[in-house]
């Protein structure tokens, strides 16, 4: 085996700038890295299984905000000494560019991108040395360097591994409140691997899980007696040289960011993978639609060129005109998926009838224990003690979690954390609150919206629904709307009453 002592970058200074400067997300950037170990395990499963049949196959990605570095490790198979003197020049397309690390740009722009210092450190199963080199942006531009200096290590040829450490981070870097997107993203990404064990990714510690919704199992609409049917119809479907396979299908229930379709190419996740879903009007039909709110699906393409960071795919055209020809195969008058996705509801009008005269029936009896006249009168007198108000909501602003949910919302440029605090508080009458502060970060400042459930409240005693953590999840949901609505309707000063119900009743389907 020859010795590397040195490799090319070969590329002008000033082309840095505009690395830096891409239009590209944390996510997709950091799955460039994910790309680049995925294949080279699967270019050497046969012979890393061959001497570990227990191997199992890990990326780790810790972004460490304090020393200001991210660190990505994997125990794939390294990068070995012909694909190591490519690696490190940009454009220099792999000899088999028919994989996840097709355009040969993947770690160098990635890296660019998120730091100003990077380094890589390697090691190729079959190989004795362990290779090592360092990339300073300053520098290579003061200096106009054309190439890298490699240090290389004796080492067991039976190890491989692939450690890159980024330092100096730019303004680009992931801060603490991304990471919960940044984890969802790539979770999506590399669903089908993640899917199928073939990877573990870790992620700040943290596991990623590929996403999974239910499929819904009903007779068909017309006729509601019927025999359940799973509403999931299989795709293999092909137009000249494009092709789709995988599966489109209605979900079980409504959920936010659970519909619409993801297109993949070669076992990953082109788009549709988080924020960006894909709802093509022909199958979808307009916003707000049942059948939008309903469909969703998987397609793996072939015969579809992607852009270079892997976003979306550059003939839109034809994709169009594809996923049109496309249509047709879910209104199979055997099996029409975009009617049942149309009319299907989860209770029909006869069954919220009666629904309707229980619910009227146990109100009736309310009515009979205490008139709402004595209820407002209550209420209007208990308002009017500021003082007490202010001692009760102090309580629970005190008040220690049981447990807390945290999400992330943006708004008018400004990203927030909701955190939702489960508490026990039995000497306050409140049953809920919501305030806003500050909290401080080693790195930042970020506003909080907090919202205080207490579960020790009489109200959660009074009905006997409350019994299982899962009877919870309606009202919870309920008062975390109310808590983003009250943070709307004060952040937009709004006049009128009428429009804070109107954001809780936007919020609360979403």
């Amino acid at each position: 085996m020859n010795q590397i002592e040195k490799v090319s970058i070969a590329l002008q200074p000033s082309v840095y700038n505009t690395f830096r400067a891409l239009n590209n997300t944390v996510a997709l950037t950091l799955s460039e890295y994910v790309d680049n170990s995925v294949q080279s395990y699967l270019d050497n499963k046969e012979r890393i299984l061959q001497e570990n049949p227990h191997h199992v196959f890990e990326v780790s990605i810790d972004v460490d905000q304090i020393n200001n570095q991210i660190i990505i490790k994997d125990n794939a198979g390294g990068i070995d000494h012909q694909n190591y003197l490519r690696a490190f020049e940009p454009a220099n397309i792999p000899l088999d560019n028919t994989k996840l690390n097709e355009f040969g740009m993947g770690m160098k722009t990635a890296s660019i991108w998120l730091a100003d210092k990077w380094s890589v450190r390697t090691k190729a199963i079959g190989e004795n040395v362990e290779r090592y080199t360092e990339f300073d942006l300053h520098k290579v531009i003061k200096e106009n360097k054309e190439d890298l200096i490699v240090f290389e290590t004796n080492k067991n040829s039976n190890l491989h591994y692939t450690e890159i450490i980024l330092s100096n981070l730019s303004h680009n870097a992931p801060s603490p409140y991304q990471m919960d997107k940044v984890r969802r993203h790539l979770s999506s990404i590399y669903r089908v691997f993640l899917r199928n064990n073939e990877i573990n990714i870790i992620v700040n510690g943290e596991k990623l899980v590929a996403p999974s919704f239910e499929v819904l199992e009903a007779p068909f609409y017309s006729n509601p007696s019927g025999q359940d049917i799973q509403w999931k119809k299989e795709i293999n479907f092909n137009l000249g040289k494009y092709e789709a396979k995988g599966f489109i299908a209605i979900l079980k229930t409504i959920q936010n960011n659970a519909n619409g379709l993801v297109l993949l190419r070669r076992g990953r996740v082109i788009v549709g993978g988080d924020e960006d879903r894909f709802f093509p009007s022909s199958i979808f039909g307009s916003p707000g639609n049942f059948r939008y709110k309903r469909l969703f699906g998987e397609l793996e393409l072939s015969g579809f060129d992607v852009t270079f960071n892997k976003n979306g795919f550059t003939d839109e055209e034809n994709l169009n005109v594809f996923i049109d020809a496309l249509r047709e195969e879910l209104r199979d008058p055997n099996f029409n998926l975009l009617s049942q996705a149309d009319n299907y509801r989860v209770k029909t009008k006869e069954e919220n009838s009666k629904i309707a005269a229980k619910i009227v029936k146990t109100q009736k009896k309310e009515v009979e224990k205490e008139p709402l006249t004595d209820k407002i009168k209550k209420v209007e007198d208990a308002s009017k003690d500021k003082k007490n108000i202010a001692i009760e909501e102090e309580k629970i602003a005190k008040a220690k979690a049981l447990e807390t949910l945290e999400d992330y919302f943006e708004i008018d440029g400004t990203t927030y954390r909701f955190q939702v605090d489960l508490i026990n508080e039995d000497e306050s009458d409140a049953l809920y609150a919501v305030k806003q502060e500050i909290q401080k970060t080693e790195v930042i400042e970020v506003p909080v919206l907090i919202c205080k459930i207490n579960l020790a409240h009489p109200f959660f005693s009074r009905f006997e629904q409350f019994k299982k953590a899962n009877d919870y999840q309606p009202i919870i949901e309920i008062f975390k709307s109310f808590a983003i609505a009250e943070f709307i309707a004060t952040k937009k000063s709004m006049l009128y009453p009428s429009e804070f119900r109107t954001n809780f009743n936007n919020y609360i389907v979403q």
